[in-house]
Formats: C-alpha cells, structure tokens, sequence
C-alpha cells in the first residue's frame, strides 16, 4: 500500500513539473502585451498675464482749419464784439507709424478683460491751400493712449476684442508763402510764415483680432479711430518783405480753430510673461 502512494506521488509530482514547463513554453512563444499610450492634451491657452509688444502700420485723417475772424478784429476793435469763424482749408494726413505697447489681461471663461497703453511715432503729414493763396501744412509727430479692453476667446488660441480710452497726440500746424503784391514795374515780394504746436487731448475707439501663435507669443490686426476734436490756437505769424513796413518785418498772432481726426491700421506681436 505504501509503494502504491509513493508511486502516486511521484506520478504527480512530474505532472505538475511537465504543466509548469509547458506553461513557460506556451508563455515565451506568445507576443509580449503592448500598451496604449495615453494622447497628448495641449494646454489650454491662458491671457490672463502681463505683456508688452511693439507694432506698426498706417494711418489717415483729416485737419479742418478755421480763421477766427471775431477774435482777430476784436483785437484790433476790442468793442467790436463779432464772432465770425471762416474756414480756410482742409488738410488730408497720411503716413506710416511704429511704436509699441504694454498692457494686463484678466480672463474669465471665455471673456477677456483688460488695459493697454500705447505710444505711436507717427509720419502723419499733409498740405494744402489755404485762402486761396497761403500755403497749409498739418503733421503729427506722435500718437499716445491709455484704454481698457473687452474681448471674447475665440476656438483654443483666437481673441476678438474692442477698446476705448483717451488718447494725446503731438501736433504741429503751419501757414508759409510767397507772396507777390501787383503794382507798377511788376509789383513786389514777401513772405508769410507761421507755425505753432499743440499736444492735443481727444479719444480712441479700436477693435482688433488677436491669436496666440506660441505659448507666450500673440499676433495682433487692429483698426483705430482718434477724435481730437476742435480747439482754439494762436499762431505767431512773421511778415517780411514788400507785405510788412514796406519791405521790412511785422509778427502778428493768427487765431485760427483746428478740427481734427485720425484713422489707424496696426500690426503688432505680444510677448505674454
């Protein structure tokens, strides 16, 4: 009885022993178990932060100028009390402009909050005739604002925003001839010059796309428009020649009302810190 369990014993013992070997065959002869790598989740694009970027680009306008006939009689008449303005010409600016600005955004779900200053040189110029016979002359040397913006997130990386604020602009404005007075023999010459600056206050409207192409770079388009409004200026103007103390010199002031408003198109990047 006993030689007939060790027997059995040791039949299942090798038993065991040849399941287990055929077990590791079977196992090295399968192929090994790959795994599926998880996919790669782009993070989500954030404008809240400071930034600060440079632009150029073009712009237009227009600069209305008036004579204030009352103020210049009433100089010479203080009793006379007329208050008579004459428009005397409309000068069309263009030009390039660069610059660059700096601002902070705050984002809340899709809406987009913030404030941005920039400052602009500025190559507006431009002339005209101006009283039939002097010559007119408007340019603005540079462009400033301060304004808040409000914007919406466009698909992961697109913003669209609008701006508004106030705005400075350093103007200059300028009157220059030859003049010829007819008389026998031919007639006689002068010359007729003035210029004064003004740095102007008004406000800005703006809209612009923007998109971040880099995690803290942005690229921006955007459309301005300035109104500076009218004001009263006083312009020292030299006479000299025939037209002044027969043929010497006389300064005089030239009251005159300036009108005026830009348009700006601007390309810009941002660098987001």
């Amino acid at each position: 009885m006993m030689k007939r369990t060790q027997k059995l014993t040791i039949a299942g013992t090798a038993a065991l022993a040849a399941l287990a070997f055929a077990g590791a065959a079977l196992a090295a002869d399968l192929p090994a178990r790959t795994y599926a790598k998880a996919p790669m989740v782009s993070p989500v694009y954030s404008w809240t932060g400071f930034y600060v970027g440079g632009h150029v680009g073009a712009g237009w306008g227009t600069t209305e100028t008036d004579l204030n006939v009352g103020a210049l009689v009433n100089g010479f008449l203080p009793n006379a009390g007329l208050g008579l303005n004459l428009p005397i010409g409309q000068t069309q600016l263009n030009g390039f402009l660069g610059g660059a600005q700096a601002g902070y955004n705050w984002q809340a779900g899709m809406m987009v909050f913030g404030v941005e200053g920039d400052f602009t040189w500025s190559g507006l110029k431009g002339g005209t005739t101006c009283l039939l016979v002097i010559h007119c002359d408007a340019e603005v040397k540079w462009i400033g604002d301060v304004t808040g913006r409000v914007g919406a997130t466009v698909g992961d990386r697109g913003l669209v925003y609008i701006k508004g604020g106030g705005a400075w602009a350093d103007s200059k404005y300028l009157v220059n001839q030859n003049v010829t007075v007819g008389g026998i023999g031919g007639g006689l010459t002068g010359t007729l010059d003035g210029s004064v600056s003004k740095t102007r206050f008004g406000g800005v409207l703006g809209a612009g796309i923007e998109y971040g192409f880099m995690p803290n770079w942005s690229a921006k388009l955007e459309y301005d428009y300035f109104d500076f409004g009218k004001t009263d200026l006083s312009m020292p103007v030299r006479a000299a020649g025939a037209i002044a103390n027969a043929g010497g010199s006389a300064s005089f002031n030239l009251p005159i009302n300036v009108n005026q408003q830009i348009h700006t198109i601007r390309v810009g990047a941002n660098y987001h810190f």
